[in-house]
């Protein structure tokens, strides 16, 4: 029944990170696109302050406070933005999916080279499936990046996306999850609110189209996908989470079909088989379990 619901939770996962793209595509072409993000970690982030204080949730204290401020502009501001930027600078939208979706690579090379993690021949091979279903589903739509400048911008979310999910599964808190979820997006709502402004208006149209994105992206994947991911990762520790994107492009593209009027073609089929297979072999656990290092942020008190 456990692995029944571990199952449960990341195809939820799967479906809510999934629809992000979807309604960030709409937001995009609405909302200057650091906009979006900014307003949509405002919303998301009161909202889950909300459920922390209607639960009555311990908050972060301390060391644990000031860690979880550095995960949460890694994970939210430093992804979005890069990726973003890189995007609006001329990099393909699947190329950008392409090599955020990858970051599981990047995850479970950096785990192994700091001793946090040793994964199988089997797992490895998997996320080498894994990345090769990303690059199938994607290899109709992949283009250069026009300039090495918009390519070191999407390198840069890719990098905070990593970072971001490595120090996520360090993390030892007592704080509730809405908590420490709010105490991350807040930190990172703080730097967009500096960064965006530089790069466009803030303002948001007063139509449906503009409205409703954005409320999509702060309720849903700004809510919900931020609590998924953190549990995910407590549970299966940062490489295994990390992996569930591998089959996030091609589900976005089923998904994008009857929504956005994308026709979906054989690669998006092939690449999802490819893809969950590589999942498969690397959700499976290692035969032998690591004894457990230090970890980068101690163990918080009662008091978070």
């Amino acid at each position: 029944m456990k692995s029944l619901q571990v199952d449960r939770n990341g195809a939820l996962f799967i479906g809510v990170w999934s629809s992000g793209y979807i309604g960030g595509s709409v937001a995009a072409t609405a909302i200057a696109p650091l906009a979006a993000n900014l307003w949509r970690f405002l919303l998301g982030g009161l909202l889950l302050a909300g459920i922390a204080g209607h639960r009555r949730e311990t908050w972060p204290r301390g060391r644990v406070l000031g860690a979880a401020a550095a995960v949460g502009v890694l994970l939210f501001t430093v992804q979005f933005g890069g990726l973003y930027i890189g995007m609006a600078n001329g990099t393909p939208a699947a190329t950008t999916a392409l090599i955020a979706c990858s970051s599981p690579l990047l995850v479970a090379a950096a785990s192994a080279a700091l001793g946090w993690d040793r994964l199988s021949a089997r797992q490895w091979a998997g996320i080498a499936l894994g990345v090769a279903g990303v690059a199938i589903t994607l290899a109709d739509r992949l283009g250069r990046p026009p300039t090495l400048a918009a390519l070191a911008w999407t390198l840069l979310g890719l990098a905070g996306l990593a970072a971001g999910t490595l120090l996520q599964g360090r993390l030892r808190t007592s704080a509730g999850p809405a908590a420490l979820a709010a105490t991350e997006v807040a930190a990172a709502t703080l730097v967009m609110a500096v960064w965006a402004p530089l790069e466009g208006s803030l303002a948001i149209p007063e139509t449906a189209r503009a409205i409703g994105s954005l409320l999509w992206i702060a309720l849903i994947p700004g809510v919900l996908g931020p609590l998924l991911f953190f549990a995910l990762i407590r549970q299966r520790g940062a490489t295994r989470a990390s992996s569930l994107l591998f089959v996030v492009p091609a589900v976005t593209a089923i998904a994008a079909w009857p929504i956005l009027g994308a026709p979906l073609g054989a690669t998006t089929v092939v690449g999802l088989a490819v893809a969950a297979a590589g999942l498969r072999l690397t959700l499976r656990p290692s035969a032998r379990r690591q004894p457990e290092p230090e970890r980068v942020a101690v163990r918080a008190g009662s008091n978070g």
